[in-house]
């Protein structure tokens, strides 16, 4: 019984992970696909020395370094294209726009499916109440 158990809460804990990964993964094209539109350039990592550098920094998150006396924003994609994204302040700028008007989108359609959703009403028939009202 509790090695059924063990086994259940394991492939309980893989689907979670799974899922987890999925996300992360969905997450890090949209955000690239951003990046791109945005102006960001893509370096990929060719050499086994680039790719363990590529590796030892926070994944999937802009980082922010001065370089040249200029603002550098830089993304790591360690899991997907193996690449760093890297652009400059115009280029996180328009990103930062993007994403405020993609947020922005994104809840005009949510309110908008829970406004439909509202419309029909909890009842089986479109209202409250059923066919006649009761």
């Amino acid at each position: 019984m509790i090695q059924v158990r063990m086994v259940l809460s394991l492939l309980a804990a893989i689907f979670i992970l799974s899922g987890c990964a999925a996300i992360q993964g969905e997450q890090a094209k949209s955000t690239e696909e951003l990046l791109a539109a945005a102006g960001f350039q893509i370096v990929s990592a060719d050499t086994p020395e680039e790719l363990k550098m590529l590796s030892s920094v926070t994944p999937n998150k802009i980082q922010f370094s001065v370089r040249d006396n200029k603002p550098l924003y830089w993304y790591t994609d360690p899991n997907n294209c193996q690449c760093i994204w890297t652009g400059d302040q115009a280029a996180y700028d328009r990103y930062q726009q993007m994403v405020y008007e993609s947020n922005i989108v994104n809840e005009e359609e949510e309110t908008a499916m829970m406004a439909e959703q509202a419309e029909f009403g909890p009842g089986l028939w479109g209202w409250a109440g059923g066919p006649w009202g009761w």
